[in-house]
């Protein structure tokens, strides 16, 4: 059945997470990825995630079995901003968007590059900034009479909100791809550090055997020059 978990998924699920982790990405691409793998919606997995990590928290027993280490795996616990962290942050943001930023560069400025500050940031500037830009037209309340020109404001209003959707939706899914691209170019810039380590060690190792030759050959002359020797005196004495 869909809705039930067997132990070999609640374990792929749990070495996905930590895969994700150690390799510096969101837990939400391990969700994502088990979602296709095994056909289940990502939101689904993941609040069945924090669910199974605070239940295998009151049974370590069923944790040992299923070989799940529950301290690489912690409940998320919201950390709301104070009045004065709120004001603090939406005014560095605004101070770097002025100076030529995108709001999501800024962001990740404030936050050192760490994804799950910069999210945090995003989200609470998005949630105070954009309602004063609302495309919601307020109503008329001295008629209850509908003009011409109110259902062509509402009209206009409903094809702003529709524009702003469609370029939300768009921006999502370019920082999806830009989420994508870097994880492509971090794993690149591993993989060419390990061939340039790789390469030193062949040097290296090439400078090793250069001398180990060299060595041999001044041994090999030696002893050919002691048998020439030998066999010269034994010559004379003859």
């Amino acid at each position: 059945m869909k809705g039930v978990w067997k132990d070999e998924e609640v374990k792929a699920l749990f070495g996905a997470v930590e895969k994700c982790k150690s390799a510096g990405k969101r837990v939400s691409f391990a969700f994502q990825e088990h979602a296709e793998q095994y056909s289940r919606k990502a939101n689904s997995i993941r609040n069945y995630y924090y669910n199974e990590v605070e239940r295998l928290n009151s049974d370590p027993e069923r944790a040992n079995c299923l070989g799940i280490d529950l301290s690489l795996h912690k409940k998320m616990i919201k950390r709301f901003f104070s009045s004065n962290e709120k004001n603090e942050i939406i005014q560095k943001i605004k101070d770097l968007v002025n100076k030529g930023c995108s709001v999501r560069k800024a962001c990740f400025l404030l936050s050192n590059g760490d994804v799950s500050t910069m999210l945090r940031y995003q989200n609470k500037f998005r949630a105070v900034e954009l309602p004063k830009n609302s495309n919601i037209l307020p109503f008329k309340k001295k008629s209850m009479k509908i003009t011409d020109s109110d259902l062509q404001g509402l009209f206009m209003g409903l094809v702003r909100l529709i524009k702003k959707s469609a370029e939300e939706e768009i921006s999502m899914r370019i920082n999806q791809q830009i989420d994508r691209e870097e994880e492509i170019e971090r794993n690149l810039i591993a993989k060419l550090g390990q061939r340039e380590r790789e390469l030193a060690f062949l040097k290296d190792d090439n400078e090793r055997l250069k001398k180990e030759n060299a060595n041999l050959k001044k041994q090999i002359m030696r002893k050919f020059c002691f048998e020439a020797t030998k066999l010269n005196v034994e010559n004379v004495k003859a």
